[in-house]
């Protein structure tokens, strides 16, 4: 559970009328310093390199490059992703596991990114001004809070406030994020794959590590037709001229299949 300071500093930033971006970047590195006391992270410094330099290429094409983004691996195998206001972007080792290729990472950080870029989190708090947001955000995005306390802190008349993010805004996400990974000259394929690889899954077992995805961005099975919809509109040419690989893909799945066992994580 967060603090309650954090609580009462995240309810003064809602004060007033909208969150600004030095607002925003300081709630961020308030969460950010929650997860990180929270959520164990892979120390691997190549494994976090990769992920952190890929998360800059394509973050740098973005209308929001002057933000300080910061990229980070979350050690759990869990398939899913998360970001929080500010350019905080934390990918679950699971996505690392199941990847088959740099573009498909690449989509996940991509549509993270576009959740930043749209400032989604931060609309969803200046609808809720007044609400106890610094106790719900780390619980509802991440879902290690599960207690039925957690669960009443985020809700607001009724309405759970950061739960998730809507299924407009997860559209919205994968446009941006297809328009990202393209921007950094990556294939925007990955995201089609990897999304399919999961609903295989998912379908296969009906739970397991990849349902928290499932739970955290909903609507998948139609947004993987609006994916390929996209990929449509793109000449076969352009998407063949993208990067796929890189030689540093095969180094970090090395590194990756070497961690010992993922710590298991309260509500993932």
């Amino acid at each position: 559970m967060l603090k309650r300071s954090l609580t009462i500093a995240a309810a003064g930033l809602m004060a007033g009328c909208g969150v600004s971006q030095q607002q925003e970047v300081q709630m961020g590195q308030q969460e950010a310093q929650q997860v990180s006391a929270q959520l164990p992270m892979v120390q691997d410094a190549i494994i976090q390199n990769y992920v952190n330099n890929l998360g800059q290429r394509i973050a740098r094409t973005t209308s929001r490059s002057d933000l300080n983004w910061q990229f980070q691996v979350v050690n759990s195998s869990t398939v899913n992703a998360f970001a929080l206001p500010g350019g905080f972007i934390y990918i679950n080792r699971g996505v690392l596991e199941r990847a088959s290729n740099m573009s498909e990472v690449a989509g996940v950080i991509g549509h993270e990114i576009e959740h930043v870029v749209r400032r989604h989190s931060v609309k969803q708090m200046e609808q809720a001004q007044g609400a106890n947001v610094g106790v719900g955000i780390l619980c509802a995005l991440t879902g290690v809070c599960q207690s039925g306390l957690a669960q009443a802190a985020i809700n607001v008349g009724g309405t759970a406030v950061f739960a998730k993010f809507s299924r407009t805004d997860e559209v919205q996400a994968d446009e941006g994020g297809f328009n990202n990974v393209m921007r950094a000259g990556i294939s925007p394929r990955g995201m089609y794959t990897f999304f399919q690889k999961l609903l295989a899954e998912e379908q296969q077992s009906g739970s397991g590590n990849a349902a928290a995805w499932f739970a955290d961005h909903p609507g998948t099975t139609d947004r993987i037709a609006d994916i390929q919809r996209m990929l449509n509109q793109v000449p076969a040419s352009t998407l063949n001229s993208l990067q796929t690989n890189d030689s540093g893909f095969a180094t970090m799945k090395s590194r990756v299949n070497q961690l010992g066992p993922a710590p298991r994580v309260q509500g993932q």
